[in-house]
């Protein structure tokens, strides 16, 4: 079986899951090189993962024939221009989130790619969360009904974070660090073109200028609406999944279990008309009576690394991966929309300037 070699560019807090995610597949891929500017991070990397080779540019790494695959763990608007560098040294790329600093250097990216015939991923590794996979797939059984509404939310702790990542002049803040993910899964769940946003984004406790709270409204072609709302200063988060069908209603607490509560499956609604007349004093329905059924579903254990497999067999075997880049491109439109919404100005990368 054909391994990937692979260079890891960037030796900050993500590049650990890369390492070890990518580590844990051996018969699919082999970590060769790595690349930073800091020398006390190569030092401490080669502490960690002896006998690879150290390289203080990308340049100088993408000098090495060895390498067949490389992925990008620095900040936030080098993803593309480094990106870029990869495809045009013949190279498989892998970008981190946030995929780009706008819709538009996105689709220059995708666009090179389709022009060198190159490999392009994107680790929106959440799309592999097993709550996620799992809710899905209750959501498309029909188990709750049509769906109408889906809140998602994740809160990243009550923390005053003052690093790079809170400052817009590295394209900072919660809603390019997190929000890819909760985005990417809210599209999905949609299922259908966005046709409106509403949102609000705010600065609350971040020393940096980058936002820390936010509100999105997403309403899509076939009339869902998903709520998503992303925290980094909620001491008393709530639940991070809620979908309302016509059936019944799905719930995920961040356990191990998703609870469902829908109408018992073999009541059919009947066709009934509204009473004009003056309602008795009780609250309801008196010409039907519906029985409802709790279920409770265990969430498998996860395996986020699964988005390395499939990348492996889209190179490999041809199998495309189910992270497309037109998925990618449709969740920094919806990050776009949000900046341009609030009025904010996040730095954009040199490479579209």
């Amino acid at each position: 079986m054909k391994k990937l070699k692979v260079g890891i560019v960037g030796l900050g807090r993500i590049s650990g899951n890369h390492f070890s995610e990518i580590g844990a597949l051996p018969d699919l891929f082999k970590i060769v090189a790595m690349c930073d500017t800091d020398p006390e991070r190569i030092a401490r990397r080669d502490q960690l993962t002896p006998g690879l080779k150290a390289y203080d540019s990308i340049d100088k790494l993408l000098e090495d024939d060895e390498i067949d695959m490389v992925t990008i763990c620095t900040r936030h608007p080098d993803h593309v221009p480094m990106a870029h560098k990869i495809l045009s040294a013949g190279k498989i790329a892998v970008v981190e989130k946030p995929t780009a600093t706008s819709a538009k250097e996105l689709e220059k990216l995708i666009a090179y790619a389709k022009k060198v015939g190159g490999h392009l991923f994107f680790r929106h590794n959440r799309r592999y969360e097993a709550s996620f996979q799992k809710a899905k797939a209750l959501m498309d059984s029909g188990i709750i009904g049509d769906v109408q509404y889906i809140k998602v939310h994740r809160c990243a702790g009550y923390c005053r974070r003052n690093d790079w990542m809170t400052m817009s002049d590295f394209y900072g803040g919660l809603l390019s660090n997190w929000g890819p993910h909760v985005i990417d899964q809210a599209l999905q769940y949609l299922d259908s073109p966005v046709t409106e946003i509403w949102s609000d984004l705010r600065r609350s406790i971040s020393i940096g200028d980058g936002d820390d709270l936010m509100k999105i409204l997403i309403r899509s072609a076939n009339g869902r609406l998903a709520d998503v709302e992303l925290s980094g200063c909620n001491a008393l988060p709530g639940r991070q999944l809620e979908v309302i069908g016509t059936r019944g209603c799905l719930v995920f607490d961040g356990g191990k279990q998703i609870e469902v509560r829908a109408v018992e499956p073999t009541i059919q609604f009947k066709k009934l008309k509204p009473h004009p007349g003056q309602p008795t004093f009780a609250y309801g329905n008196f010409d039907e009576k519906l029985e409802f059924v709790d279920s409770f579903y265990d969430v498998p254990q996860e395996y986020l690394g699964q988005l390395w497999v499939d990348l492996y067999n889209d190179v490999v075997k041809g199998i495309p991966t189910p992270v497309r880049p037109e998925q990618a491109l449709a969740v920094m439109k919806v990050i776009d929309t949000v900046f341009q919404q609030n009025k904010w100005k996040p730095i954009l990368s040199k490479w579209t300037k």
